[in-house]
């Protein structure tokens, strides 16, 4: 009779420093849609408009990012991890930009509590106009994580 093997292709992961599989996930652990048209936010100050809790003892690889405005004047949105800014995606007009990587590649890699602010930097936000993020991820576990790369 044949022998039958079953080889699992595993990866160092530079994120949280340990090997994983790499096989890949087929539906996100992590939705988060923001859509919102109700903001009423004074110029120069910013408001939170979505967030997640990343479990302990994991990070979140965010592999999908979305951010949209129905503003002329554009947008300036940032993603906190734990109350330090990571990253500030900005929007020069009306529009939206996809950002898409993978598993191996993330966009981001965050763990602890993220959230998600409009900042009013380019004058008074009121209701009625549209403001947008999505994201999705997948959890891994986290060994250690030195910092965000």
């Amino acid at each position: 009779m044949p022998e039958v093997r079953h080889v699992r292709e595993e990866l160092w992961d530079e994120h949280t420093k340990e090997f994983r599989l790499r096989s890949l996930p087929t539906v996100p652990d992590v939705e988060l849609p923001i859509l919102r048209d109700d903001l009423s936010v004074s110029p120069g100050g910013s408001t939170v408009i979505g967030s997640v809790t990343v479990p302990p003892g994991t990070v979140l690889r965010v592999t999908y990012l979305k951010y949209l405005t129905s503003d002329p004047r554009g947008a300036l949105f940032s993603i906190a991890q734990n109350g330090s800014a990571v990253d500030y995606p900005y929007l020069p007009s009306a529009g939206e930009t996809i950002v898409k990587e993978g598993v191996d590649n993330p966009v981001y890699v965050l763990e602890g509590t993220v959230e998600v602010y409009l900042n009013a930097v380019f004058g008074a936000v009121s209701p009625g106009t549209v403001y947008g993020l999505v994201l999705h991820g997948y959890y891994s576990r986290q060994e250690e994580l030195g910092g965000v790369t």
